[in-house]
């Protein structure tokens, strides 16, 4: 019984979170594809390098605000489909749901998640914190960095699948 109600409160954060989420109005973000986001200079390291796809790629996380996230046997990543679905492993338990996106503009919402009990040392609340929180991306060469107010709060390493 305790379970399901932590369950059920947990839908009802994430529905809140969702609903407060698309009734933002739209912003201009200052985000270029081109340009590095924490310096807002030009970046000249990925000039050859051919930007991977931000759909149908399983994007890794490697840190959050800054800190780089500790290498697990199975690492928490995100992957976002052509479908407007997203779905991914936050560390301990597995997540799934509908994103919007709109030039470099990202809202997630609707997102549910396994309800797992995990012991060993996880980035996944970290994580669900950075996903209630992001508001735009973008990918260059073969990073996804997710930006709040334009400030970066988290960077993915991809792989093509």
């Amino acid at each position: 019984m305790k379970k399901m109600k932590k369950y059920w409160f947990i839908i009802a954060i994430l529905t809140c979170i969702s609903v407060a989420c698309s009734s933002q109005k739209k912003s201009g973000s200052n985000l270029d594809v081109n340009k590095n986001p924490q310096t807002n200079t030009k970046n000249e390291s990925v000039g050859n390098q051919k930007d991977l796809s931000f759909e149908n790629t399983k994007w890794i996380l490697k840190s959050i605000d800054g800190e780089e996230i500790e290498t697990l046997p199975n690492p928490a990543y995100i992957m976002f489909g052509d479908d407007e679905r997203v779905s991914g492993f936050s560390g301990c338990n597995g997540f799934g749901g509908s994103y919007y996106l709109s030039g470099d503009i990202l809202k997630l919402g609707n997102l549910i998640s396994t309800q797992k009990g995990c012991l060993y040392k996880n980035p996944e609340q970290l994580f669900n914190n950075v996903l209630s929180r992001v508001d735009a991306c973008v990918v260059i060469g073969n990073k996804l960095i997710f930006t709040q107010m334009g400030k970066e709060i988290a960077t993915f390493e991809g792989m093509e699948e």
